[in-house]
């Protein structure tokens, strides 16, 4: 299988009660495969969208849409139906020539509805504690409660996308978004935040949504860090807390480094195999990966969430990876 584009930055330790953490982040494929398999989109516009605000949302966001650093759909203006903007990505099968794409040169279009895109104020009250009366001192005698006007702001954006394969009509996707907003705020304290803002953040909140099931996008998974068992000597259970140090810090090339030299010297338990499975998939070598887990399944004498979690994890990864390649051809 052709490698993929697959992201790896942003490694973090999360300190907390549950295991320590390394953050990775990948690219994930699109939920509606047969959207994501179109190589130019043109956006049309959406009942119940006067202003134009919901295509232009949706135009901007498939186009933003990039892999490698190259635009992953060509977005045709309507009014120049064979110029797309800019180059779709286009890739090449390993045994041609790598200007032939093997991704489908099919156009789709994108309409459908906006079926809400408004807000309401409703209004609330509260109480003030204040001084209804005080002596010469300025201290209090007498202590009341003020009733205060409030207003609760709630901006509601619905829309239901529809994208239909351009030569022959077939509806690929249909599906409804729905986002809110909310703000509130007492007449005596300031306002609440204006309808328009909460509605255009709903708005993109519903837009972003609908551009991951069509294309697609990058996901932060979160693998937790077994640094000791029952086996390990302090000296081992040094190396493994200095190599999550060394991840906190970003570091985790030399994390893994530490992590596999003390497995090396500490053939037992469950933890260091676990951890050295942990570099296997933070490499992108998924086959290593589930592995080493297996073998810390094998070594733990009970069942470990996390090993169990790991091995699913890089099973559904690798199902991820084909539905990728599916996607890009």
């Amino acid at each position: 299988m052709r490698p993929l584009p697959i992201v790896l930055c942003c490694l973090l330790l999360l300190a907390g009660c549950a295991p320590p953490t390394v953050v990775k982040e990948v690219l994930a494929p699109a939920q509606a495969g047969d959207v994501a398999r179109l190589t130019r989109l043109r956006v049309l516009p959406f009942d119940n969208d006067s202003g134009g605000q919901a295509r232009a949302a949706v135009e901007q966001a498939l186009a933003s849409v990039t892999v490698s650093g190259r635009p992953y759909f060509a977005i045709v203006t309507p009014d120049a139906p064979a110029a797309p903007q800019g180059t779709p990505m286009q890739w090449s099968a390993p045994g041609k020539a790598k200007a032939q794409p093997i991704r489908y040169g099919s156009e789709g279009a994108v309409q459908g509805v906006v079926n809400s895109n408004s807000w309401r104020d409703e209004p609330y009250q509260e109480t003030r504690r204040e001084c209804l009366a005080e002596d010469n001192r300025g201290r209090c005698l007498a202590w009341g409660n003020r009733p205060v006007r409030c207003v609760r702001r709630t901006a509601t954006f619905s829309f239901t996308p529809r994208v239909a394969a351009r030569d022959s009509g077939v509806v690929l996707f249909s599906q409804e978004f729905s986002e809110s907003g909310a703000s509130r705020a007492c007449l005596d304290a300031g306002a609440p935040e204006s309808g328009q803002s909460l509605l255009a953040r709903a708005r993109d909140k519903a837009v972003a949504r609908f551009r991951n099931q069509v294309a697609p996008h990058v996901v932060r998974v979160a693998i937790p860090l077994l640094l000791e068992d029952a086996s390990m000597d302090s000296r081992i259970r040094t190396l493994a807390a200095g190599g999550a140090e060394y991840a906190a810090a970003g570091q985790t090339d030399k994390a893994c480094r530490i992590w596999r030299r003390a497995a090396a010297e500490h053939a037992a338990g469950y933890a260091l195999p676990y951890l050295c499975g942990v570099c296997a998939e933070l490499e992108d070598h998924l086959d290593e990966a589930e592995g080493l887990y297996d073998q810390a399944g094998r070594r733990s004498r009970a069942p470990v969430p996390e090993i169990a979690a790991a091995l699913q994890r890089v099973r559904e990864a690798r199902t991820n990876l084909e539905r990728l390649e599916s996607q890009m051809k």
